[in-house]
């Protein structure tokens, strides 16, 4: 099915994060086949029978309602694909619909969360610190790095070392249509820095890699690593949290707020057109996060 997925990929009209989403997807699902038949998997195994047995399986290691959600969509996406291209029957789903809701409806709905709070940062960065690996040193100062600054994870994972300037204790970002711009690291400054010193170096496979964050795997981090990453860090905690970029995102624009950020330096860092929506923005976050 390898062969069908990357077709499908390929025939998409969207935006390249979509893109992602969906290859991510596919390839859980496609991990699942292997680990359960002996064959390689086929468009056949997309099936009611095999998508419950699927999403049964992701319930079971803790996904979200939400992430279930996503996961069947995608399937049936890809499900409405492989019918047109003739290669499975139409409606495979329909006969065990019901199941499969039954599945997704058994995973309570979780409260939404704006941000976090001072005791859960804080029980985060214990996490980190109690792990021996070096790709906790480089989550951490992803981590500080994202609630110093309310990074977007674009910006994030396309930072080069280039893009450092330590010693000043700032970064650069290259903003389209606004042109350069320096942040300061601020408290993120030793994370970056201890991350640099002892655990980049082990992580590093190929010199000469230009990528500040770099996977365990070497090379740049994708956007979707920096979100397993933080996905990781957030089921670990007790109670197990949805750990997601925008809630880091969100827990920045708070704390900027408090700390006498101006509107313009906010909106300028989140790269809202319209101071507007970032006055609405920090407005929400007060009322549901203080």
């Amino acid at each position: 099915m390898e062969t069908e997925v990357n077709a499908f990929l390929d025939s998409l009209d969207a935006s390249e994060s979509t893109r992602l989403a969906y290859a991510n997807d596919l390839r859980v699902f496609l991990h699942f086949l292997d680990g359960s038949h002996e064959q390689p998997p086929s468009p056949n195994d997309l099936n009611a029978q095999q998508v419950t047995a699927f999403l049964k399986s992701e319930r079971q290691e803790g996904r979200r309602r939400n992430t279930l959600i996503r996961r069947l969509a995608t399937l049936k996406y890809f499900q409405e694909y492989l019918e047109k291209e003739g290669l499975v029957p139409a409606n495979s789903f329909s006969v065990k619909e019901g199941e499969i809701q039954r599945v997704i409806e058994q995973i309570p709905i979780e409260p939404s969360m704006k941000c976090l709070n001072q005791d859960q940062v804080n029980s985060l960065l214990g996490l980190m610190d109690s792990s021996p690996r070096p790709r906790a040193l480089r989550d951490r100062a992803i981590l500080m790095l994202l609630l110093e600054t309310g990074l977007s994870v674009g910006d994030l994972t396309a930072l080069d070392l280039t893009d450092l300037d330590l010693r000043a204790g700032r970064f650069h970002l290259n903003l389209v249509g606004k042109g350069d711009l320096w942040l300061e690291l601020g408290k993120a400054i030793k994370a970056v820095r201890t991350y640099l010193q002892e655990a980049r170096p082990d992580l590093l496979l190929q010199p000469g890699e230009p990528a500040l964050f770099i996977s365990q795997m070497d090379g740049r981090l994708s956007r979707q690593g920096v979100w397993q990453i933080l996905n990781h860090w957030g089921r670990k905690l007790d109670p197990p949290i949805s750990l997601s970029p925008r809630i880091l995102r969100h827990t920045a624009v708070l704390r900027m707020s408090k700390t006498g950020f101006s509107t313009t330096d906010i909106q300028l860092r989140l790269g809202h057109r319209n101071p507007i929506s970032t006055r609405a923005l920090i407005r929400r976050l007060q009322t549901a996060c203080d």
